[in-house]
């Protein structure tokens, strides 16, 4: 009969749908009551704040605080002074006529919609210096919210802090913030202006995601990390000056930070940046042109991939490496000014660093370059034109690969060796002129360039590759000097333009396939040299 009588008084109080919500209430300096829950009943003695009660999910039906609210750092019940460390969730939903608050130093946690839809709330000051935790939606629906005051000791925005608050228009963080939360500002509206001081070091994940009112930000010297989406949907972002000298992360490559700010056409990289990080301006469509100060050393993969509006850019002198597909869907880029005397890593042969850059292209590869790195303009795809300098020694492997509408080069008497594959698919060259300072021609250099007409290959050359010239069909003659000792496999498979060829004494092999496909060549004179010829 005990048990049955014990789930009947369950099933009424769970049927009424109410239920004290609270352990005792005290009323504070600013005359308001609040209710409390006792969160430790031993030394350090801590309670957190709480609604009065609720029924049918209406967690503040009967109680609707007003005016200025003070939260104090400390309550008294029972003689024990007991610390307030947490406001809980749901503590003030609801509380429409509530016009500001001020969170003590002491509340280490909010919970989650604590201050849902107090569309009365115009200003909140928040002083607590150890809160790391901020539950969903705390001022969602605060729509009156126009002034933010975070105290001078307040080290970390957490996240979800101010998401939603439209009323905001602008936002001084103290300096003592190290870190801005994921979602902290997401969908402020309002927000025009923000200054993210020097000692900030991380930027969370979608942290002023649509803030579709931000003009400008500044990025300092102190971020070291900036999360996905970080500034996404700030349709009305113009400029960002991005002064972040150890910056290594920067959103990811399906979330760059700046993703859809349609308006954002200015970019000014500090003189003192070393690094541009991966995906850092990925899809930045609005920006036309971005000047890379000679402090950088690195540009990470996709940094500016997508920026289809990006007209020029120039790579300066101490740039090193630069990353898979970093300029990779910039359409409208027609000229590049290519200064990196020291670049030993561009793109790779699956995300070449300049990769369906549409536009009419002039490469400029300028004084002082020796090396052309392997894939550095692999995959451009508009009308070119290419200007090699005397000081380049080597063309690296597919360093021009694809670029089908490459219609001239002049490659000069300093260069030593050329690549493998380094002009494969250049269907649109017609002559070429290997000076003979070349010592080397890779495997393939010059296969499926189908409009070559005419070759020069120099005395320094000894030997012509595998597939050196395969798929050349407009290729009617061609001069092998004395030089040259073999002749590789597929070397002129599928010529079929070629009618004569003159193999010189000093070849002894010829490999496999030379020259299959040949079907224009009625002749061939095979020197007494030659001890070896492929199938």
């Amino acid at each position: 009969m005990r048990l049955k009588f014990v789930a009947l008084l369950i099933s009424v109080l769970l049927f009424s749908g109410y239920a004290k919500a609270y352990d005792f209430s005290a009323v504070c300096e600013s005359g308001q009551t609040l209710y409390y829950d006792i969160t430790s009943y031993v030394e350090p003695y801590t309670v957190k704040v709480t609604y009065k009660s609720g029924s049918n999910n209406n967690y503040n039906q009967d109680y609707n605080i007003t005016g200025d609210l003070i939260i104090p750092e400390t309550v008294e019940y029972n003689n024990v002074t007991y610390a307030i460390t947490e406001i809980s969730s749901r503590a003030f939903e609801n509380c429409s006529g509530l016009t500001s608050v001020t969170i003590p130093r002491s509340v280490a946690s909010i919970g989650d919609y604590a201050f849902y839809d107090c569309s009365g709330l115009t200003t909140i000051n928040i002083n607590a210096t150890n809160c790391a935790s901020v539950g969903v939606s705390v001022w969602y629906g605060c729509s009156s919210l126009s002034t933010l005051n975070i105290g001078e000791n307040v080290t970390i925005i957490p996240s979800y802090a101010f998401s939603g608050c439209s009323g905001l228009t602008s936002i001084t963080i103290p300096n003592y913030v190290t870190s801005i939360g994921d979602y902290a500002f997401r969908g402020c509206s309002g927000l025009t202006s923000v200054t993210i001081p020097g000692s900030v070091t991380s930027i969370g994940s979608k942290a002023f995601y649509g803030c579709s009112g931000l003009i400008s930000v500044r990025i300092p010297n102190s971020v070291t990390s900036i999360g996905t989406s970080a500034f996404s949907d700030c349709s009305s972002l113009t400029a960002v000056n991005f002064n972040a000298t150890n910056c290594t992360t920067m959103g990811n490559l399906y979330s760059p930070v700046f993703y859809n700010c349609t308006s954002f056409t200015t970019l000014n990289i500090g003189e003192n940046v070393t690094v541009i990080p991966s995906y850092a301006f990925k899809n930045c469509r609005g920006l036309t042109s971005v000047t890379i100060p000679n402090s950088v050393t690195s540009i990470g993969d996709y940094a500016f991939s997508g920026c289809s509006g990006l007209t020029s850019v120039t790579i300066p002198n101490f740039v090193t490496s630069i990353g898979n597909s970093a300029f990779s869907n910039c359409s409208g880029l027609n000229i590049v000014n290519f200064n990196a005397t020291n670049c030993t890593t561009m793109g790779s042969f699956s995300y070449p660093a300049f990769q369906n850059c549409n536009a009419n292209a002039i490469i400029n590869i300028c004084e002082g370059v020796e090396t052309i790195p392997d894939y550095a303009f692999y995959g451009l795809l508009g009308n070119g034109v290419l200007i090699i300098p005397n000081s380049v020694t080597s063309i690296g492997q597919y360093a021009f690969r694809g670029w089908s509408n490459l219609t001239s080069v002049t490659i000069p008497n300093s260069v030593t060796s050329i690549g493998d594959y380094a002009f494969i698919n250049c269907s649109g060259l017609t002559s070429v002129t290997i000076p003979n300072s070349v010592t080397s021609i890779g495997n393939s250099a010059f296969s499926g360039c189908s409009g070559l007409a005419e070759v020069t290959i120099p005395n320094s050359i000894t030997s012509i590759g595998y597939g050196t010239f395969q798929g050349c069909d407009r290729l009617t003659s061609v001069a092998i000097p004395n030089s040259v000792t073999s002749i590789g496999s597929s070397a002129f498979y599928g010529c079929s333009g070629l009618t004569s060829v003159t193999i010189p004494n000093s070849v002894t092999s010829i490999g496999d396939y030379a020259f299959s496909g040949c079907s224009g060549l009625t002749s061939v004179t095979i020197p007494r040299s030659v001890a070896s010829i492929g199938d």
